[in-house]
């Protein structure tokens, strides 16, 4: 019966080992093949082991030309040589589950914290990528951009004006958007306050430009690929080319940037603030077990003008009027 139990105790380390080798071999294709820079499966799994020291402080990860070392208490747990063809994926997701076996081994607290033991060392993978590539524990948490229950569109008369405010682009942003410009067709002017908006869905910031657009380029896309992507306008102007002045902060970003430079490349409205934030990266999720992902930059925002959004923002045309400071 003893046997038997070890037997079946064996069969399932080999099933998880084969598991754990399945979901790196993925990692390491899926993240060099999305990621918009130029990354290696060495670079990505020498990084993920070496976030192993952030689960016990006992462990380190020591690396050189040909091998990679384990060390436990400052003594060498374990020692495997890199594969002689470096971009072999499979040889790198075994390495590594061998290398997360061998710290299960040494380190209690390692054996404690093994179902834990892919996020941190993905996290830490993350950390060798750039500022907008992060790890999500959820998948939710991509797009959990706000607080819940925090209204996200208002629109309102503003003295002669329609005053529109929109705190974050979901999938409601141009519906409400359109029957707000419906309900107040009247108005002279429209004022479109994008001030904290952090962005949400880019689909949404292309269709409330297209609003206001008579055709055009709203936005492209610049990844590896030496192709843009463009995105335009259809003809027919909602809004009627009347006057528009777009309210942007530092914390402007993303889709409402998107939005932002559109309208303003496009000799449409007056941007009036501060410079935005600059975060014009598209990320792509690369998914992991147990529903954590990585979102991986993949391309960048260009403005209709072809100039990159990403570290650059949106100038302003002029200074926000100081009654609305506040």
């Amino acid at each position: 019966m003893k046997k038997i139990v070890f037997f079946l105790m064996l069969l399932l380390c080999d099933v998880a080992a084969a598991a754990d080798t399945e979901v790196w071999q993925r990692i390491y294709a899926q993240v060099p093949e999305a990621y918009v820079y130029e990354t290696t499966p060495e670079n990505l799994a020498v990084a993920a082991l070496k976030a192993l020291h952030d689960v016990d402080k006992n462990l380190t990860v020591g690396d050189d030309k040909n091998r990679i070392t384990l060390y436990y208490k400052g003594l060498v747990a374990a020692v495997l040589r890199k594969p002689e063809d470096k971009s072999d994926v499979r040889a790198w997701a075994e390495l590594t589950s061998a290398m997360i076996d061998a710290a299960a081994q040494k380190s209690p607290e390692a054996a404690r914290r093994d179902f834990e033991l892919a996020d941190v060392m993905a996290r830490g993978m993350a950390g060798i990528l750039d500022k907008d590539s992060k790890f999500y524990g959820d998948a939710d948490e991509v797009y959990d951009i706000l607080p819940r229950n925090r209204r996200t569109f208002v629109a309102r008369k503003d003295g002669h004006n329609l005053y529109i405010k929109i705190a974050a682009f979901n999938k409601q942003t141009v519906k409400e958007l359109r029957q707000a410009l419906q309900d107040y067709a009247e108005m002279p002017e429209l004022i479109l306050d994008l001030r904290g908006c952090p962005g949400g869905m880019l689909g949404e910031a292309i269709k409330a430009a297209d609003l206001f657009l008579d055709g055009g380029i709203v936005v492209s896309t610049k990844g590896k690929l030496p192709e843009e992507v463009f995105y335009t306008a259809y003809e027919g102007d909602m809004w009627h080319g009347k006057p528009i002045t777009v309210l942007v902060d530092r914390d402007t970003a993303s889709a409402a940037e998107v939005l932002a430079a559109a309208l303003q490349e496009q000799g449409r409205a007056e941007i009036a603030g501060d410079k935005t934030k600059g975060k014009g990266s598209v990320q792509k999720l690369v998914l992991l077990s147990g529903g954590s992902v990585l979102a991986v930059t993949s391309s960048f925002f260009m403005t209709p003008s072809g100039r990159e959004l990403n570290g650059k923002g949106v100038v302003p045309d002029k200074k926000l009027p100081e009654s609305y400071e506040n």
